[in-house]
């Protein structure tokens, strides 16, 4: 049996993706094991891994704590807000690297501070302002209030790939006799769908995941998905089993959205770390 360099080698390199994947697998191992337990048996004193199983967090989670409910508000939230943020985002992307003009890079720094506006300074003017029109727990409200939370991480992390598609694209279209709006249609934005998809999916996660606006401008109609997540820790307890089932459940959407946008994913990605 060969013990050369390159055979330990390769044992190092295998017992290492073991780890990394033992590492990124047992949280959700955790998972399936909690929300698969009574409360009698989560709190036993000798932790059992043989066990009957059973749905009732997964029930306890839909139907007395409502998470689907939540995860549709999120969806249709962090949809809206995804969408309106790409079509702003890619526009104005193509204007601040297609036309030179004085402000140009004074507005690109003031994007880049936005981004780091958290959102505890931002929400107690619009709480005053929606109270005063009418948004408080509507999706229009939710959706127009995350937009300079995720504007300005889709305009920068568009910025670079559309600054990199050569001039010469436009420039051949326009003496093809096309326009400006065509020239950003068919050839611009077709290059920039890798990059679309990246920053598409980070707007999502940041609206999907975010706290404190919902906390204060959602209500009993549009309560998100970390809002429910939040009534599983309750004046007496904390409900284990059901917080388990409810973070499996919302874990599933996200893998088949992953799976299906992970060529799009990896490709801009890499474009970004080449760039």
């Amino acid at each position: 049996m060969s013990t050369g360099p390159e055979t330990r080698f390769r044992n190092t390199k295998i017992a290492l993706f073991v780890l990394v994947v033992a590492a990124w697998l047992t949280p959700v191992y955790w998972l399936v094991n909690v929300a698969l337990k009574t409360q009698s048996q989560l709190f036993v004193q000798t932790p059992t891994f043989i066990f009957e199983p059973t749905f009732e967090n997964f029930s306890l989670a839909i139907y007395k704590f409502g998470i689907l409910r939540n995860a549709l508000n999120s969806l249709i939230i962090a949809s809206g807000a995804t969408a309106i943020t790409l079509v702003f985002a890619t526009l104005l992307v193509y204007g601040i690297t297609r036309f030179r003009f004085r402000a140009r890079n004074p507005l690109l720094m003031w994007i880049l501070n936005l981004r780091m506006l958290p959102p505890i300074a931002i929400v107690i003017p619009y709480y005053v302002l929606y109270s005063q029109v009418g948004l408080i727990d509507t999706f229009p409200g939710l959706i127009l209030a995350y937009l300079p939370l995720t504007l300005p991480l889709a305009v920068w992390l568009l910025y670079g790939f559309a600054q990199d598609i050569p001039r010469s694209i436009d420039e051949a279209a326009r003496i093809d006799g096309a326009n400006r709006w065509q020239v950003f249609r068919d050839m611009v934005l077709p290059l920039m769908r890798p990059a679309i998809a990246v920053a598409g999916t980070f707007c999502f996660l940041e609206v999907w995941n975010e706290f404190t606006l919902a906390l204060i401008l959602t209500g009993s109609q549009t309560k998100t998905v970390p809002i429910g997540m939040s009534q599983f820790l309750t004046e007496h307890s904390v409900e284990w089993g059901p917080m388990a089932a409810a973070a499996l459940l919302l874990l599933l959407p996200l893998l088949v959205v992953t799976y299906f946008l992970q060529r799009s994913l990896v490709r801009g990605l890499t474009l970004g770390a080449v760039r």
